[in-house]
């Protein structure tokens, strides 16, 4: 898996963050959520593994659930997500008026519209890293996640913020379909194992 220059220093950050001092503020307000995929280029059509890093900001407390939302204007048929050693997903689905194209089927119109993952007991605090496979990936140039993350001390921090904001939410770039693929995505594995 390749990482931008952006996302880098983005990881960066998070790893200051992580294991520096947590409780002084300016760790707290370099985090944010990161995305990485693998293949490193996001192509509209691709299948993808789309991995969420979320940083522990809070002395004392752990995050104890993390809920990813799909973006509702940009539906994606067919989202799994992948085994991660001390958390436990639960997926969401919602009904499209119009079903769109699949991987494994021509229409799809039941999709996921969140997955949340809950972290099994006794598993220590640290950043989460939760991956999701998913495609084909929606027409559009880019996704915007939402996503909620719980600690044991009951605060909730949301990830939903415009990108100059204190809790951006995390977004993907589509780039336009690669060369030769199919458009509508049907058929094709782009490499994620969806």
């Amino acid at each position: 898996m390749t990482m931008t220059r952006r996302a880098r220093i983005r990881g960066a950050a998070l790893l200051a963050a992580a294991v520096g001092a947590l409780g002084w503020p300016g760790a707290a307000q370099a985090a944010e959520v990161t995305i990485t995929t693998a293949p490193a280029q996001v192509h509209q059509g691709d299948a993808v593994e789309v991995t969420f890093t979320l940083p522990e900001e809070r002395p004392g407390a752990r995050t104890e659930r993390i809920e990813i939302r799909l973006p509702a204007e940009a539906p994606v048929a067919e989202v799994y997500p992948m085994s991660v050693p001390g958390w436990a997903p639960r997926i969401t689905t919602r009904t499209l008026d119009r079903p769109v194209a699949g991987i494994h089927a021509a229409g799809v119109n039941l999709v996921t519209d969140a997955v949340t993952w809950a972290r099994a007991p006794g598993t220590a605090a640290a950043p989460a890293r939760l991956a999701l496979a998913m495609g084909p990936m929606p027409q559009t140039d880019r996704l915007a996640f939402q996503v909620v993350q719980t600690y044991s001390d009951g605060t909730v921090v949301r990830w939903t913020d415009p990108a100059a904001g204190a809790h951006p939410a995390p977004a993907l770039t589509l780039l336009p379909p690669a060369p030769g693929a199919a458009s509508g995505g049907h058929g094709g594995h782009g490499g994620a194992g969806c």
